[in-house]
């Protein structure tokens, strides 16, 4: 809005990006902003926060999927209007790897470890150690 970039403005971006990668939308579509619709249809009383309806369809949802809910709790923090609400680039480093720690993950493997293969790559995305 200020149209000036600083970190937490690089975090706003990231928790957008981490919106799009579950929701498999743009952060712009048909007149609807990605951060508004998630933010609307979120209820955290719910299995999955509610956002069944709006996660990419693409996702393996059930009990296999670990961390889910706190990955879309850390994009959340991430797209607050003001930016001393939201978590340092660290902060957000630490609760990715809490998340893989939780997914049965070690965040401090080689990348190459965890990349997903061409084939699961077909399949959908890799999160943690199912494919989504």
């Amino acid at each position: 809005m200020t149209q000036q970039l600083t970190e937490k403005s690089d975090v706003f971006s990231f928790g957008v990006l981490m919106l799009e990668l579950i929701t498999a939308r743009r952060p712009l579509e048909q007149g609807q902003y990605i951060v508004r619709v998630v933010r609307i249809a979120m209820d955290r009383t719910k299995e999955l926060y509610n956002l069944h309806e709006i996660l990419d369809q693409k996702l393996e949802l059930g009990p296999k999927l670990k961390g889910l809910e706190k990955f879309v709790d850390l994009a959340m923090n991430c797209v607050q209007e003001s930016g001393v609400d939201r978590p340092t680039m660290g902060e957000v480093v630490k609760v990715i790897e809490n998340i893989m720690q939780v997914a049965g993950l070690n965040p401090n493997a080689e990348s190459t470890s965890t990349s997903p293969t061409s084939d699961q790559t077909s399949k959908g995305i890799s999160f943690g150690s199912c494919d989504l």
